[in-house]
């Protein structure tokens, strides 16, 4: 009975198993079909995933790992069903009834229901699975380039040497490369860029175009975008600065910033300058002024190409039509007016390809050197993007500065100063008081521009600053001053070199243009009548120019600037309704021009230059030019020029007034009669006068109450005192030269109080105590030739703030100077000497007191040669420096056969010395000859010259 229990209890159990069992096998079908159902479902949205995940990867994203992980889960599955559907087809076509087949019914239909269940689970994941994420940024992205401009051009090379020797350079932070538009900055960058790729200096190096208008967002957010990081539309400045930050900070990152125009506050945008880690932020831009508005630690011009760089260059692109022999020569003319300047060339070489016909080629030149864009490119390519520069000029004033430019010739060596005086003639310098404010604001104008790479540094200055135009900036400019350009002024540049045109452009050609420039060409003949009815300026200077005719100038009304200089005209005659509205009249190095009597009917005439001319008398009609600001007389040829009594006087607006080596017989007394030339004190009844440079050959002219009076007024000056045109050029506002005085009126020395340059020449006194006893601003002293000079000062005799401020001190064959300075020495005098040369001096002894020495601690120059006496440096060894000269950097001594020692000591140190010549000084001796291992390291460059005859001791000799 147990037994039959215990069977009635299971075989419940037994059925809902058989029951189940059976179950796979009568719902087979339905169940495959449903796995079926599911399958399509799961295969599309794998299609779909697959799908995102190619779009994303064109924007530089990618999916997830989860995603991967559940596509492969997604595929095996459908394999599997693929499987079971298989195997339910074949079941179906060969079904029978047989146990066995029962049993692969049974095992079939487990399967489809598990493979089912696994697939809904699969399914259901999809919904809590990121699939797509942003992609690891590229360390660096590779940039196109034109590999021909940088690859085989040795300065190129080299420009790209320095800046990738700087971002290897644990000091340097901030690298700036400035250049002209165009110079290929962006290329060296690009370059630098594409190198950095086989390196592993950077983690990331990122490139951002900034161009003119600065976004500040916009670069933040295409930083992100570039390093793959998230931000909101919707975030602020300070989010994205924030978010920048924290990751930049983490990482070493090469930013490079192209095209900046202006600063940028790098904190507010989110770049760290992060010295530790060797970050690096590069920039290329077209102006100097952001290299220093961004304290960049490196700053590197690109320059143009060579000649033979250029020539390269063009060859490569233009192909072998340029090695033609019946084009090649004109070819080398094309790439020269290019300038060197790359993007000129390319867009040149392109226009150029397959020309092989030789007028093409001469009317490639032709449009080149007229400045047109005739070339296709030219104006797109090159005008349009160069004239950036020209736009970021915000003052109209100083575009026309900068236009003014293109007057002068091609590769023209402009003087800074002539520029400057024309711009000022021009009403180019705007918000001054006067003429001085206004030279200085025109200087800070042509610095601007230098820095702006639209003007470039002159090559041939000597004693005098020049500047000019590169060749494609002229272009450019003449571009914007042409009809083409629909903007600027309207100019008529024909200016050349010698014999240029032989011809004036045609009369009718003149009406349309406001500046006409035709310098330096071999005109002979000028139109008639030209009708010019917006003529402001024009330029005829350096023609063969000998006869204006007398109606020239009468269709000119509006015209304001005229320049004839350095013409051959023997007159000029003006009819009395011509030239009302001049106001600037040049007439400097007119030879043979000797008369101007036209000159008092012009008005409004500010600005008259005669100098270099051969004028014999100022007409007594000049009195009526009460706008005159600025009259310059100097270098007139020829004996006296007369100058009537009360014609200086009555030119009331005068600011500046130039009498440089010109004779005039300048009447003694302070007030002139009508039969009298004019006196020296006409010159201070000028009110306004800031600026007097003057020739006075007779001290009794000077009378001393008229020196008394106007002197702390003026802010320039350049007096030559004595018989003698030839006045020292030394770089100082107020100069002083004193030529022959024995006996000189006080009035010499009010003018000597006032002075920061005084040089005394052939002198007949013994010292010069009571010249320089008030002049405290003196900064330059040179005395020369001297005869009876035995010291220069005699500190007794001088007040107490005398040579305060004097920085050099130059004395030149002084034959009985025995010592430079003579008692008791004022505290704090000679203090800022810096430069000491004493030459041809026989009867000196020995130069410094010990005493003395300690007030040269700021000497940096000491030269002294041919003095045949002199014996010792400093004499004596009481309270003398333990390091004298601490500041010396030059020390030249030579043509002293006397000197036995510099100092009575056995040591001398020199801690600054840089260059040391030592000549003719036989028996002359160090204490210790200098060891250049020990100087500091900035000193190791520097220069020792020792001399064969040259006997340095080991120990001091007496």
């Amino acid at each position: 009975m147990e037994i039959i229990g215990s069977i009635i209890q299971i075989i419940p159990n037994l059925c809902s198993q058989f029951s189940e069992q059976t179950g796979y096998v009568r719902h087979l079908k339905e169940n495959v079909d449903t796995l079926m159902d599911e399958a399509r479902k799961l295969k599309a949205l794998c299609e779909d995933i697959e799908s995102e995940g190619r779009e994303a990867s064109r924007a530089q994203n990618r999916l997830t790992n989860q995603a991967r992980a559940w596509l492969d889960q997604a595929r095996t599955n459908l394999i599997e069903i693929d499987r079971i559907k298989l195997e339910f087809d074949q079941r179906q076509t060969f079904s029978c009834s047989c146990i066995p087949e029962l049993m692969s019914g049974y095992t079939l239909g487990k399967r489809a229901v598990e493979k089912l269940e696994h697939v809904r689970q699969v399914l259901s994941e999809r919904n809590v699975i990121n699939f797509i994420t942003m992609s690891s940024p590229r360390r660096v992205m590779e940039m196109e380039m034109p590999t021909s401009l940088v690859h085989g051009q040795s300065s190129t090379q080299a420009t790209m040497e320095k800046i990738w020797d700087h971002l290897h350079d644990e000091h340097t932070s901030i690298i700036c490369v400035y250049g002209m538009g165009g110079v290929g900055k962006t290329t060296l960058m690009k370059a630098i860029n594409n190198k950095l790729q086989a390196t592993g200096d950077f983690e990331y190096v990122i490139w951002i175009t900034v161009s003119k208008e600065v976004n500040l967002q916009r670069i933040q957010k295409e930083i992100m975008g570039r390093l793959r990081l998230r931000f909101n539309e919707q975030d602020s400045s300070n989010d994205l600065s924030m978010k920048l930050r924290e990751f930049l900070s983490k990482t070493r990152y090469m930013l490079i910033l192209d095209d900046l125009w202006d600063f940028i506050n790098l904190f507010e945008v989110g770049i760290p300058i992060n010295k530790e880690n060797r970050s690096k932020i590069a920039i290329t831009t077209r102006l100097f002024e952001v290299c220093n508005d961004m304290m960049a630690d490196a700053k590197i011009r690109a320059n143009t190409l060579t000649e033979a760089e250029a020539w390269d260059l063009f060859a490569a692109n233009v192909g072998e039509v340029v090695h033609h022999p019946a084009i090649e020569d004109i070819a080398k003319h094309v790439v020269m007016e290019c300038g060197g300047l790359p993007l000129a060339i390319i867009v040149v070489s392109k226009a150029m390809q397959g020309q092989n016909k030789k007028e093409l080629w001469q009317d490639a030149l032709r449009a080149l050197r007229a400045s047109v864009p005739e070339i296709r490119g030219m104006e797109r390519y090159v005008f349009r993007p160069l004239k950036l520069s020209y736009d970021d000029l915000k003052d109209e004033k100083v575009k026309m500065c900068f236009l003014f430019c293109s007057l002068f010739p091609e590769d023209y060596e402009i003087r800074v100063k002539r520029l400057v005086w024309l711009w000022i003639m021009e009403g180019f310098i705007e918000n001054v008081d006067n003429l001085v404010d206004a030279s200085n604001k025109g200087h800070r104008i042509v610095e601007m521009l230098k820095q702006r790479c639209l003007l470039e540094e002159g090559i041939q200055a000597v004693n005098f600053d020049t500047i000019k135009m590169h060749d494609v900036i002229r272009d450019l400019a003449l571009y914007i001053a042409s009809s083409s350009c629909n903007e600027g002024p309207r100019f008529l540049v024909k200016a050349g070199f010698g014999e240029g045109l032989k011809e004036p452009p045609p009369e009718e050609t003149w009406r349309e243009y406001e500046r006409i420039s035709l310098m330096r060409n071999g005109i002979a003949d000028l139109p008639i009548k030209p009708e010019c009815p917006n003529l402001v300026s024009l330029f005829l200077r350096g023609n063969p120019i000998s006869v204006v005719p007398h109606s020239f100038f009468e269709l000119m009304p509006t015209l304001q600037v005229l320049d004839l200089s350095d013409t051959v005209i023997t007159s000029l005659t003006i009819s009395p309704s011509s030239l009302l509205n001049l106001q600037s009249l040049i007439l400097r190095g007119c030879s043979r021009l000797t008369e101007v009597p036209f000159l008092g009917q012009l008005k409004k005439l500010q600005f008259l230059d005669i100098s270099m001319s051969s004028i014999r008398s100022l007409p007594t009609e000049m009195q009526n030019l009460v706008k005159l600001k600025k009259l310059n007389m100097s270098n007139i040829c020829g004996n006296f020029v007369t100058t009537p009594a009360n014609i200086i006087s009555k030119l009331s607006s005068l600011e500046d007034l130039r009498i440089q080596k010109t004779k005039i017989d300048w009447a003694k007394g302070s007030e002139p009669t009508v039969e009298t030339n004019a006196t020296l004190g006409e010159v201070w009844k000028l009110k306004r006068l800031t600026t007097l440079k003057i020739f006075i050959e007779d001290f009794d002219c000077i009378e001393e109450d008229v020196f008394l009076q106007q002197w702390s007024r003026l802010e320039k000056f350049k007096i030559l005192l004595g018989p003698s045109t030839q006045l020292t050029n030394l770089d100082c506002m107020k100069q002083l030269h004193i030529y022959r005085a024995n006996n000189y009126p006080h009035g010499v020395e009010v003018i000597a109080a006032h002075t920061e340059s005084l040089t005394l020449e052939c002198a007949n006194v013994k010292h010069i105590s009571h010249l320089v006893g008030d002049a405290k601003i003196l900064i330059k002293l040179y005395i020369k030739d001297c005869e009876e000079i035995e010291c220069i000062i005699n500190w007794s005799d001088v007040g107490e703030n005398a040579l305060h401020n004097i920085n050099i001190l130059c004395l030149d064959r002084l034959p009985k100077l025995q010592k430079l300075f003579e008692g008791e020495m004022p505290e704090g005098c000679i203090q800022r000497l810096r430069k000491i040369n004493i030459l041809n001096c026989e009867k000196i002894k020995s130069l410094f007191s010990s005493k003395m020495v300690q007030y040269l601690d700021q000497l940096e120059t000491l030269y002294v040669e041919n003095c045949k006496e002199l014996e010792e440096i400093i004499k004596g060894d009481q309270s003398l420096p333990e390091n004298p000269f601490p500041q010396l950097h030059y020390l030249k001594l030579g043509g002293l056969p006397k000197l036995r020692r510099i100092i009575c000591r056995a040591t001398l140190a020199l801690p600054s010395l840089i260059h040391l010549d030592l000549v003719e000084c036989p028996v002359f001796m160090l204490p210790k000859r200098p060891n250049t291992t020990n100087w500091p390291s900035n000193n190791r460059s520097g220069y020792v010259k020792w001399r064969a005859d040259l006997q340095p001791l080991d120990h001091m000799q007496q």
